[in-house]
């Protein structure tokens, strides 16, 4: 392991002494947590030096299982990497310590022993993403996430607040006043700021949302929302999961991606006030762009067997359109006060944020670079297609193409579409892709397909039992 310089700064040290202990982690493609645990003298050598892990350790399934399929691209022998530690991101853990040990939480990238970046890494997947938007049209991304969740009591499933509804009902919280108070405070400690808390539209289902964050903060905050709220009811005798849905009868859980363009001097590149709408070209490309990717960004932002039972729900989407302040639509879009952004609705609980960033910014780059043309609101991408080819102007244009009608249905289905997107391919990379589309593969997509599931019910008990627990 080599030193690279400028890694264990001052402000660090002194920092890393709070702490007892320091986890130096990876988020892997289900936002799982994998790395190694220092103590002692031990974490400013991490910091300082980095640490060695497998180089499978992002695709590693939701119950660990080891993709094997992928070790032809990777490596056969599974050859160790370097984590390199974001020693910004020094962060409490702080459900984790007992009796007055603290444990802290570092971000790592993952690197090849050349220093390249292993784009496998959702995180720097994310960040590769961001720089190209930046680099290539000089535009910043801000983000936030709205996180559902269910709540149970842990071993049963027995919800939180009981079998009755309490859509929107904040009785239910004073019942539970000191419950969230905790959590929200607990998320504090960690630096991320609740904006709102309430209840959903299922017995035990809350949403929490965040303010909007710039770059690669938006994914670790939700990174660290994720893994806080999981963590921190499970101290209290309750699970917490952000699995899509663990019932027939559950409300299919989401991860609404809300974000905006902005240029680097501050200013609104989604916001026209001379148009109607009030959405600039650039949005309305972008936009395009997120719909014109929508079967293979389902892969990604529906990343599991289960994400599948929310699609084409109330709330939930199914047809590739979008629609002003449109609930119904696969991206709703805001335009209130003197801001413009859009609400990508694709994403599932079950997503890693950094993965839905990712997926969403190179589908978005795609647009602004080949000047996709957006369908009118509410208009099926492939009705806009058929359209666009009986009008005068349509040529060549790539939005006169075959166009996407709906949203992939199944996993198998999407990552078959992710795997033919060849623009998509391209920019999030081939290596990337084929490696996530053979592990979901091997240990999702071939074990459910191998098991003897003849009724619904033990569909969702094999469901439950791959997902429920870590996600």
């Amino acid at each position: 392991m080599t030193h690279w310089p400028n890694m264990a700064d001052a402000q660090f040290i002194e920092q890393q002494e709070k702490y007892e202990y320091i986890q130096y982690v990876i988020p892997d493609v289900n936002s799982i947590p994998r790395g190694k645990i220092m103590k002692g003298k031990f974490k400013e050598k991490a910091a300082r030096d980095g640490l060695e892990i497998g180089t499978v350790i992002c695709l590693v399934g939701p119950n660990s299982e080891i993709p094997l399929s992928v070790c032809d691209i990777l490596g056969k022998h599974m050859p160790n990497e370097e984590m390199r530690p974001c020693l910004d991101t020094l962060t409490p853990w702080p459900w984790v310590g007992k009796e007055g040990r603290r444990v802290g939480n570092v971000l790592c990238d993952l690197c090849m022993h050349d220093g390249t970046s292993d784009l496998t890494s959702p995180r720097q997947l994310m960040k590769a993403q961001l720089d190209a938007l930046r680099e290539k049209h000089g535009l910043v991304f801000k983000s936030a996430f709205e996180y559902e969740f269910g709540v149970y009591k842990e071993g049963s499933m027995e919800t939180l607040g009981g079998d009755d509804v309490w859509c929107w009902d904040v009785r239910i919280w004073g019942e539970h006043h000191d419950l969230f108070c905790d959590l929200t405070d607990l998320l504090e400690v960690m630096g991320v700021e609740v904006s709102s808390l309430m209840p959903e539209f299922t017995p035990g289902q809350w949403e929490i949302t965040t303010e909007p964050q710039e770059g690669v903060r938006g994914g670790d905050v939700a990174f660290y929302v994720k893994n806080a709220v999981k963590g921190f009811f499970k101290t209290r005798g309750y699970h917490a999961t952000f699995m899509s849905k663990p019932s027939a009868e559950t409300f299919g859980a989401g991860l609404h991606l809300n974000h905006s363009l902005w240029t680097v001097g501050g200013a609104s590149a989604m916001l026209d006030q001379g148009q109607d709408d009030r959405m600039s070209e650039s949005a309305k490309h972008w936009l395009a762009g997120i719909l014109h990717h929508a079967p293979a960004l389902t892969a990604l932002c529906c990343p599991t067997l289960n994400c599948y039972r929310r699609l084409f729900n109330l709330g939930a989407p199914g047809r590739v359109t979008w629609g002003l302040d449109d609930r119904n639509a696969m991206v709703r879009v805001h335009t209130a006060r003197d801001n413009v952004f859009l609400e990508n609705r694709l994403p599932s609980g079950a997503c890693s944020p950094y993965l839905a960033i990712a997926a969403t910014v190179a589908a978005g780059l795609d647009g602004l670079e080949r000047k996709l043309q957006c369908p009118p609101p509410n208009m099926e991408m492939q009705k806009a297609g058929e359209l666009s080819r009986t009008t005068e102007n349509a040529g060549e244009s790539p939005n006169a193409r075959e166009q996407p009608g709906e949203v992939a249905k199944t996993l198998a289905e999407a990552l078959d579409a992710l795997e033919k997107d060849g623009q998509l391919r391209g920019m999030l990379g081939e290596r990337f892709v084929d490696c996530y589309v053979k592990a979901k593969r091997e240990y999702e997509v071939r074990r459910y397909e191998n098991a003897e599931l003849h009724t619904e019910e033990k569909q969702l008990e094999f469901e439950r039992n791959m997902y429920m627990k870590n996600l």
